[in-house]
């Protein structure tokens, strides 16, 4: 074929290919972010938009965007991909048309894909599927006709978007946070903390190199622009995330990975609308600046405002695409790319202008567009997980596994092996069977711990004594150590520390450990091959006593722990023989007591 230029195409197929891979790794830097218990399922979010956009886009989506020449909406014209073959297009005239119409998908891809970091471990499954569809459909498809389309509106007004910093990062942005405010806070968010960064440093530096494809493949041709892309992409990168260790350095005094990776993240956000537009000096100044909004979006805004962004879709993404638009409109400059008009740099406040009309359009439609998106699909299926999916995990709760089994997986070779391994208590059993066929009142999913009852709080949060002496009635014990040690779900944590603080114990071990998380018997599916009960992931809180009587710790632990559903948890009590402090040397009570000069 005469008219393609086969470097071009070796350059844009390589470019389409990182950008592919930049899915699977927000898919990493999210997970990392997250909860061990919902790893599996921040993660599906990811994979879920490559199999659902992939679909819709073959079908209608790229028609919807890329055909036709009207202001505001593409036509059928290009439907099933009829008509697009070999033959190059006029918006990319040196590959191939099904190229180009792959690139763009794996934009179209991305984009759903970062709102899922707003609504992470608290969002049903179903509804999430449902919302990508339609969101990709009638507010992503739109919004990049507009702008990227021929004939759409935003383009003839003269406004600038290289790689999709309003189509991509502003839509996507302003959706996560409406989706967070509409589902509202998770339980006990503001304890949440990530549970593997180096997972995520992974999956932002495999962001970074896709990027590369994502801002110079833009070019769609291996030329001046393509380069000036990337190298305004990389100095970006950096200056974002040194001005954001900066901020953490001045205002925390520690710079941390997490933050430095962020303003990478931030860094590339904000330089992607101008990416081949703007020179590397000005690539600097974009992302020095990037990082220092993002890191106040995240660290600020969100508190300002009490919104729970999981993982700060719009402190990053919407934010940064902001800046990195009005950027654009300060920045671009015809001396980088001749086939456009400059910005104030080049003394014309015309794009400026255009860029700011373009920012708020996408911001209105986008937010408004979701708002009522989620508001159909709540009265169609349930959006939010319940309380007791979301103390559980949605790993197991949604999808019935979970991400860190090994421990799990040995002990059950074990037991087919004939060893002992562990037992289940045979009060366990008819726990399950009463709470199963408990009647909860409606609006009273879990129950309040002043009404419930002795025996309903003996089967949900057992107590074994193994002290001598002791019981839960003894109001009188002698002043002796004890240790209580307490295991449960790890979301119930903040409460049960509240609780313990309230009584006057400040100090506590708190360690991961696993336990059964499934009524012996019962079966479970890995890739469809059934495999005995499981092992979830529990937390081990262990304090010693001698002032405060164990009675007291028994009933506080109860309290915060109980929710009326098997799995609250076991109390066991021990008698401790010695406390010694190694710093001072002091035995017994004193070493409880916190060491004066």
């Amino acid at each position: 074929m005469e008219n393609i230029n086969y470097a071009d195409t070796t350059f844009v197929f390589l470019a389409t290919i990182l950008v592919m891979l930049m899915t699977p790794a927000l898919s990493l830097f999210y997970a990392g972010m997250v909860r061990r218990k919902n790893v599996l399922s921040t993660t599906m979010h990811s994979y879920a938009a490559i199999a659902v956009v992939s679909i819709q886009w073959l079908l209608f989506g790229y028609s919807f965007v890329f055909g036709g020449n009207s202001k505001f909406f593409g036509d059928l014209s290009y439907t099933l991909l009829n008509g697009v073959g070999f033959t190059p297009v006029d918006y990319a005239p040196t590959i191939p048309h099904q190229l180009f119409m792959m690139f763009q998908l794996a934009f179209a891809i991305i984009t759903p894909a970062l709102i899922s970091g707003s609504i992470a471990e608290r969002m049903k499954f179903p509804a999430f599927l449902a919302f990508i569809l339609l969101w990709t459909t009638f507010v992503y498809d739109p919004i990049a006709h507009w702008i990227w389309g021929n004939g759409g509106w935003i383009r003839e007004l003269g406004a600038l978007d290289f790689a999709g910093g309003s189509v991509i990062h502003i839509s996507s942005g302003v959706s996560a946070l409406v989706a967070a405010i509409y589902l509202g806070k998770r339980r006990n968010h503001e304890s949440v903390k990530p549970h593997n960064i180096p997972m995520t440093m992974i999956g932002a530096g495999l962001l970074l190199f896709g990027w590369f494809g994502f801002n110079a493949g833009s070019a769609l041709a291996i030329n001046d622009i393509a380069l000036d892309a990337f190298i305004t992409t990389n100095t970006a990168a950096a200056a974002a995330g040194i001005s954001w260790m900066v901020c953490e350095w001045i205002i925390h005094k520690k710079p941390t990975a997490l933050g430095f990776v962020s303003g990478i993240v931030a860094g590339l956000v904000s330089i992607t609308p101008g990416a081949g537009f703007v020179s590397p000096l000005s690539a600097l100044v974009i992302g020095f600046v990037g990082g220092i909004v993002c890191f106040y979006g995240v660290s600020v805004l969100k508190k300002k405002f009490d919104y729970d962004d999981a993982l700060d879709a719009f402190g990053c993404h919407g934010i940064g695409g902001i800046w990195g638009g009005i950027a654009t409109g300060i920045f671009a400059t015809s001396s980088i790319n001749p086939a456009i008009e400059g910005g104030l740099v080049d003394g014309s406040a015309s794009l400026l202008l255009a860029e700011v009309i373009s920012i708020l359009a996408v911001l209105a439609y986008a937010g408004i567009g979701s708002f009522l998106l989620l508001k159909l699909i709540s009265l169609v299926l349930p959006l939010r997980v319940s309380a007791e999916e979301e103390e559980i995990g949605l790993d197991y709760a949604v999808h019935g596994e979970t991400a860190y089994g090994s421990i799990s997986s040995g002990l059950q070779d074990s037991q087919k092996a004939g060893e002992q391994v562990g037992s289940y208590p045979s009060e366990l059993s008819s726990a399950l069977q009463n709470f199963k066929n408990r009647a909860l009142a409606p609006g009273k999913r879990e129950l309040a711990y002043a009404g419930a009852s002795l025996e309903d709080l003996n089967k949900s949060v057992g107590v074994e004594y193994r002290a001598a002496e002791i019981s839960s009635g003894d109001t009188s014990e002698p002043a002796k150590l004890t240790k209580v040690e307490i295991i449960t779900n790890e979301s119930k944590f903040e409460a049960l520390k509240k609780a313990l603080n309230a009584i006057g114990i400040t100090g506590m071990t708190v360690s991961d450990v696993f336990g059964y998380g499934m009524q012996k018997g019962h079966t479970t599916y890995y890739r469809g091959v059934e495999t005995e009960a499981d092992l979830l992931p529990k937390i081990r809180v262990e304090v010693v006593v001698s002032t405060v009587p164990v009675h007291k710790v028994v009933d506080a632990a109860r309290k915060a722990l109980y929710s009326g559903h098997i799995g609250d948890g076991k109390i066991f009590i021990y008698d401790v023989e010695n406390v010694i402090r190694v710093s001072t040397g002091d035995e017994g009570k004193k070493a409880l007591e916190y060491p004066t000069e």
